[in-house]
């Protein structure tokens, strides 16, 4: 039978999601809608049922105006901007009336706010009420797919901290809202069975006068934390909250020349940070996931080579002592079976099927992260003791006695393939030991230092020797190879054979490199997808990858690419698996959160000049 139809595809999208993204660790916001501003889901990352418990609402939170009495109109009105590259924004105006709306997620808070902000500018009096209403409707588990949890609410009003709440519980409490408002706005809840509710403020305004609503949630496991949450936030008020948030931001935040690529840079480096990791809501446990948001087909699950090669460097530019914490306490749990496809939050195995980058990945990021920061202390951590010499063993299992070469089961795209000898991956493999040689030197282990080291270079001379073979172009770097010397030419942009330069395997002016490179973004290649944003795809994904313009800021001098990530919608610009090779939208991989890690990193390393992994970013 053959491989290609056991392949598991990414689901194609005909429309791009109308949906933004914002959070913090402790709470995901993936669906607010640029329509009219509502917010239809709110997450958090659950230990005990490894994946993300979501509330869902018919909306969940809906900004609402009414003139005279009348409600107005807004839907697909409103314009969007992300002020700190993070914070949804959106104003809409009609006439002399004016409302900015601004949604976030409070740093380190289990919460967020949403602030409305009506102003008019002349003209008479008008008689407004301006503020929000919403339905809790149901409690979701959402890990690759959302599936509805089957339980009942609390619902009440509380007389000790003023703040409604609603608790779904199982038999135990599982998921809680706390809502608070600021006067003079006042929440009426309407149900005592869901959480409906209402809160408008009544006000006749004149021109030149501002106003505004503002509305606390609380998010925790049971209704005592939900309730005293929402209080804590209205005490905290909105002004504080947000200032802390915005120079949280703007203390992050990397600039580059170009205001334009400065925000795609931001955008889907703080996308990545807060949506591929995060804390759980019932342990406070750190975790590691491909995305946060149910619009990614496989959210709410690990993946060691999302996590480690793609999150990773996006989270250590973004804050090394969280990178650190990471690794120290979030390694240890997936270490177990680090290489299977895919793990559930606690580390047992989801999806199983040996993957050779993914046991070579956080050999990488160990390495990556010493480097930048020269904190070797992490090396005496016992954990990562344990963790190096044990990633080692596992890639040791695979290797091939004839051609001295690793195998793998599964491909970078996550597909079974028929020539498990994948070059890509062995280069990966071939960094992994040389930066092995390099950690065991830092703790004084000299002969396991030389002994990794060694292996490196027969590891490197066997991937000449097997991996170069004829092609269109002439000698070129073959994709992989069987045991029996049979040969696949083929490009899979997640483990690129353009990478082989920036991991310092074979220099970028090298011949064989070069046919490479232009057989792999020819026609020749059965997977080039020509046009205005034509690059490789793979079978898993018929259309050009994002991972491709991520490979290509690392390895390829052309300025092309800048315009090309510049200029691509991708999923309201960030990054996603693959786009459309006319349009530049999304088709597969909506709100890929590691991959935004990636490109966003990717394009910060362009911009210093680093281009080769093993030399150290200026």
């Amino acid at each position: 039978m053959s491989k290609e139809c056991l392949m598991t595809r990414a689901p194609i999208l005909e429309e791009p999601p109308v949906f933004l993204p914002t959070g913090n660790l402790e709470l995901s916001i993936p669906w607010i809608d640029q329509r009219d501003g509502s917010v239809y889901r709110l997450g958090a990352l659950h230990e005990h049922f490894n994946g993300l418990i979501e509330a869902e609402g018919d909306p969940l939170i809906r900004p609402v105006l009414f003139v005279e009495s009348q409600p107005v109109a807004w839907t697909g009105r409103l314009s969007w901007r992300r002020e700190g590259f993070w914070i949804p924004v959106w104003r809409f105006r009609e006439g002399n009336l004016e409302v900015e709306g601004r949604l976030w997620a409070p740093i380190e808070e289990r919460g967020l706010v949403y602030q409305l902000r009506l102003s008019l500018h002349a003209g008479p009096p008008r008689t407004i009420a301006l503020g929000f209403e919403g339905r809790w409707a149901r409690t979701l588990l959402s890990r690759f797919t959302s599936r509805p949890l089957h339980g009942s609410w609390v619902v009440g009003q509380d007389p000790w901290t003023g703040s409604g709440f609603a608790e779904f519980h199982t038999g135990l409490p599982l998921l809680a809202l706390g809502l608070q408002a600021e006067p003079p706005l006042r929440l009426e809840l309407l149900s005592q069975d869901l959480l409906i509710y209402r809160g408008l403020l009544h006000h006749l305004l004149h021109p030149g006068e501002v106003i505004s609503a503002t509305l606390y949630l609380a998010v925790a496991p049971d209704a005592d934390g939900a309730r005293t949450g929402a209080l804590h936030l209205r005490r905290r008020g909105a002004d504080g909250l947000l200032e802390e948030t915005r120079r949280w931001l703007e203390a992050r935040a990397r600039r580059l020349e170009d205001p334009a690529l400065t925000a795609r840079l931001n955008e889907n480096l703080f996308f990545a940070y807060f949506f591929s990791q995060g804390d759980c809501l019932d342990t406070g446990a750190p975790v590691m996931v491909t995305s946060r948001s149910p619009l990614y087909y496989v959210s709410g699950a690990f993946w060691s080579r999302d996590a480690f090669l793609w999150s990773f460097p996006a989270i250590l530019l973004v804050d090394p002592e969280r990178a650190r914490f990471l690794l120290r306490d979030a390694l240890p749990r997936y270490l177990p079976h680090i290489a299977d496809h895919a793990l559930y939050l606690n580390g047992v195995p989801l999806y199983p099927g040996f993957e050779l980058d993914q046991a070579a990945a956080p050999l990488l990021a160990i390495w990556r992260y010493v480097r930048e920061t020269g904190d070797i202390r992490l090396l005496q951590e016992p954990v990562i003791t344990e963790a190096i010499p044990a990633l080692l063993r596992r890639i040791e299992q695979q290797r091939d006695a004839e051609t001295g070469l690793y195998r793998t089961f599964l491909l970078p795209t996550d597909d079974p393939t028929e020539y498990p000898l994948v070059i890509y991956d062995n280069v990966l493999v071939w960094a992994a030991f040389r930066v092995s040689g390099e950690l065991f030197r830092l703790l004084g282990k000299e002969s396991e230092a030389s002994h990794w080291e060694l292996e490196a270079e027969q590891l490197a001379a066997a991937i000449r020797r097997y991996g170069i073979v004829e092609g269109p172009e002439g000698p070129m770097w073959a994709w992989a190879r069987d045991q029996t010397g049979r040969i696949e030419l083929r490009e899979e942009p997640p483990g690129s054979l353009r990478l082989l330069a920036y991991y310092g395997f074979c220099d970028p002016a090298d011949p064989v490199y070069q046919n490479t490179v232009r057989w792999l973004s020819s026609p020749a290649n059965p997977y080039f997808f020509p046009g205005p944003f034509g690059g490789p795809g793979s079978p898993h994904f018929p259309f050009p990858g994002v991972f491709d313009l991520a490979n290509r800021l690392l390895t390829d001098p052309d300025p092309a690419v800048l315009e090309l990530v510049r200029k691509a919608p991708m999923d309201n610009g960030l990054a996603c698996e693959s786009i459309d090779p006319q349009t530049g939208v999304v088709r597969t991989g909506a709100a890929m959160a590691s991959l935004a890690g990636f490109l966003a990193w990717a394009l910060w390393a362009r911009a210093r000049g680093h281009r080769n992994f093993f030399e150290r970013p200026s």
